[in-house]
């Protein structure tokens, strides 16, 4: 447990004598990237993620660029099925977004991107904050509105309509209590991550609880890259998930796989963590300093929550991410029926080109919950085929 005089000691701090700032910031797949100059130079795109610790620089070259102070090299272990990762730490990095800048700050370097966050999310990406930032201020999420606005811890009031969800500090994340039921109505304690680099609704570790279990409607497949490779598990739907006095219901819920996931975690008393595809329902607050994360319902509380009915993962391609490549079809779907295959470039959604959409438009209409079927033109080699696809859900 981090104490008060670890969070009275700000990385951040406003750049004129003011007590809140604002930065826009775009939404890709859920994920939350915002600009941010390293150096003075720049702007580059962060992902603003509360799981991560320290500082990290995903794109090496920027090592060159800015002529960072190396130290050591250091192997990170992490989620999937590989040894750990290559990375070098850096001293004397200097954020600053509109409004704001950091002290000096200590980090990581990558010596190869292991998310691929660039090709996941058509965007070039070149690292990852966290921590430091949500320890210098109240951070609010507006979702709706895509703005951050900080404020200056002591001068931050929640409004009256948010609702206050203590949360607890462990290796510089934020965990929260909830309860979530399976396939009856037994209500079973959650220790949960809130985690903003995640664009999933819920995981949770099977392996933690052993009410916990993977339903036996269910999807098995690959989730998702980590530190350390693909991460498989399986796909399926919560009954019930309560944060405080909110419930969804029907939650779409990952349950990764891994023989040693105990050491790997954070803590023991992990079961799992909520991603953007739940935060995004609320205007969200952040406060560190007084162990609380406050929430208020958005317009899109009440949405579903939907999920491929096609059987593809696309990810970007090419030098500017701007060309959609399959990396995965899902077994037993209809892109997998159809003979789709990984490698196959899309080009058309129901004679639309996709050259003009980001990947997150091409997600929503392959989840339509509406469609019966969808029309894709696909380059296979110097091939280019029409496949008329019969929408079904996957689990």
């Amino acid at each position: 447990m981090l104490n008060a005089s670890v969070l009275a000691q700000p990385y951040f701090h406003f750049t004129r004598n003011q007590q809140r700032a604002s930065v826009a910031y775009k939404f890709y797949r859920n994920l939350i990237v915002v600009p941010v100059k390293l150096n003075g130079k720049g702007p580059y795109n962060f992902v603003l993620d509360t799981g991560v610790g320290v500082l990290t620089i995903t794109d090496p070259a920027i090592q060159d660029v800015l002529r960072l102070q190396t130290g050591k090299e250091i192997t990170i272990s992490g989620l999937g099925e590989k040894e750990g990762v290559k990375a070098v730490t850096v001293s004397g990095v200097s954020l600053t977004m509109p409004g704001i800048e950091s002290l000096p700050l200590t980090g990581v370097v990558f010596k190869e991107d292991p998310f691929f966050l660039s090709t996941y999310l058509g965007v070039k990406i070149t690292g990852i904050i966290g921590y430091e930032f949500f320890a210098s201020f109240a951070v609010k999420i507006n979702y709706g509105e895509k703005i951050l606005t900080v404020f200056e811890n002591s001068h931050f009031k929640q409004g009256r309509k948010y609702q206050s969800i203590p949360i607890e500090l462990r290796s510089n994340k934020p965990f929260i209590k909830a309860t979530c039921s399976m396939s009856d109505s037994t209500a079973i304690p959650l220790d949960l991550l809130i985690d903003t680099g995640a664009g999933f609704p819920l995981s949770l570790q099977s392996n933690s609880d052993n009410r916990l279990t993977v339903p036996q409607r269910h999807l098995y497949t690959q989730l998702g890259l980590g530190l350390n490779g693909i991460i498989h598990g399986s796909l399926a739907r919560t009954n019930q998930l309560s944060i405080g006095n909110f419930s969804f219901t029907n939650v779409v819920t990952s349950f990764p796989d891994f023989d040693n996931w105990e050491s790997k975690a954070e803590s023991g008393k992990r079961n799992g963590s909520i991603g953007n595809f739940i935060l995004k329902r609320f205007s969200v607050v952040f406060d560190y300093e007084g162990r609380h994360l406050y929430l208020k319902p958005n317009t899109k509380f009440k949405e579903p929550f939907e999920y491929d009915r096609v059987g593809i993962e696309v990810v970007g391609g090419g030098d500017d991410y701007n060309r959609f490549i399959v990396f995965q079809v899902k077994p037993g779907s209809p892109a997998h029926e159809a003979g789709i295959q990984p490698d196959d470039e899309l080009v058309e959604i129901n004679f639309m080109p996709v050259k003009n959409m980001e990947l997150g438009n091409v997600d929503h209409l392959f989840s339509d919950p509406n469609a019966k079927s969808i029309m894709l033109k696909i380059i296979r080699g110097q091939e280019f085929r029409y496949i008329l696809l019969r929408m079904h859900d996957l689990f």
